[in-house]
């Protein structure tokens, strides 16, 4: 049965929410954001009653096979409500306040990513694909997982060497073997984390078998900086 909503109802800003910054060595520094949503359960509960499309498919991918890698995505559709945008517009300002990087203040669309496992890995050494998104934007992770007891996360790496395949083919490396590890961001329900797209990171499940009964939800934006400010900045 359809479930009717007004979009600044179930996207609403926290009144509560806390803000902090992480600086990590030579990576730079995470804003971190709790509390996020007003009414994040029932954004959680959008994403359970969803058909999701695969992501990152091609002829030989092992999604579908060993894993499902899922996007489920909204087009932003603005109304004239004062409140439609809120948790955007405070995005831009702590970005602009707090990482002093300015992004064009459009509205983005309200893209998900969704994931379990199909065949768990055998070792916690496989991750997630290491990647950069952008050289020009900057990234937020929204937690949506309401079960605190799944651990996982974001993780960011110093160093990213050759990497053995494409991420559309398989997205399992062997983070010991490729890369140098730097830090994992703690999910927590309902919780924002914000970072320029050209760090190196990647999802992080710290026990992959709490991911074959359960989803790992998150929302994701890609924010355009503004044409002045520079591309990239360390």
């Amino acid at each position: 049965m359809p479930i009717p909503y007004l979009h600044q109802e179930l996207f609403e800003l926290s009144p509560s929410i806390k803000v902090k910054v992480k600086e990590i060595d030579n990576v730079g520094p995470i804003m971190i954001i709790d509390n996020f949503y007003a009414y994040p359960n029932d954004i959680a509960l959008m994403l359970e009653q969803s058909w999701v499309p695969a992501f990152h498919m091609n002829g030989i991918s092992r999604n579908f096979k060993d894993y499902y890698d899922c996007r489920y995505h909204k087009v932003a559709q603005s109304n004239t409500h004062p409140r439609y945008n809120e948790s955007q517009s405070l995005l831009f300002d702590l970005i602009k306040n707090k990482l002093k990087f300015e992004v064009s203040d459009k509205e983005y669309d309200y893209t998900f990513n969704l994931f379990k496992w199909i065949n768990t890995p055998a070792s916690n050494d496989i991750q997630f694909y290491p990647h950069k998104d952008s050289d020009n934007h900057i990234a937020s992770v929204i937690y949506l997982n309401e079960n605190e007891e799944l651990n996982h996360g974001t993780a960011f790496y110093e160093q990213v060497d050759e990497l053995p395949n494409e991420e559309a083919v398989d997205i399992r490396v062997n983070i010991y073997e490729h890369t140098v590890p730097a830090d994992v961001i703690e999910a927590k329900f309902n919780r924002c984390i914000v970072y320029p797209s050209w760090y190196w990171h990647g999802a992080y499940i710290d026990d992959h078998e709490q991911f074959v009964d359960n989803w790992r939800y998150n929302q994701v934006y890609f924010m355009k900086l503004r044409p002045t400010q520079p591309k990239v900045r360390t």
